[in-house]
């Protein structure tokens, strides 16, 4: 083994270009050809199946990332579009939220100060049924 040579390594980092990342290279002799069938509205589907008959496997999979990271299509979101968040200026004025209240335990109402009696507040999450305030349920014959 030859002796450590930095005039030879320095050479070969001038010299270093890194490879292509493969991702899509197969893809990229067809560019043409997928540009002009998404100009015609072609699905990606029938244009993968066209360049798989034509000895150039993929998947729709493949050619919808080609298309959106390469061609810079925008992606179409799927369902409801995402929900608005309210400005730091309205948030800063509004009221501070008022505390959580926990429900009463012991199935025991709060009653307000005329003495009529209200039902417990209810938190949001899954109802459980409470089987011990249940009345049991006479059983006939």
């Amino acid at each position: 083994m030859s002796a450590f040579n930095p005039i030879k390594i320095r050479q070969a980092v001038e010299e270093f270009t890194p490879r292509r990342p493969e991702k899509f290279h197969e893809l990229f002799t067809a560019k043409d050809v997928i540009v002009e069938l998404r100009q015609r509205r072609a699905s990606y589907r029938s244009i993968a199946e066209l360049l798989t008959r034509h000895c150039l496997p993929t998947s729709k999979t493949t050619v919808a990332s080609f298309c959106h990271k390469i061609l810079g299509e925008v992606k179409r979101t799927r369902g409801r579009p995402p929900r608005e968040q309210p400005a730091e200026s309205e948030t800063l004025a509004s009221e501070p939220a008022p505390p959580m209240v926990q429900p009463p335990t012991g199935g025991v109402t709060p009653a307000d100060p005329n003495g009529v009696e209200t039902p417990p507040i209810r938190t949001r999450g899954p109802r459980i049924a409470q089987v011990r305030m249940l009345k049991p349920q006479p059983q006939g014959t």
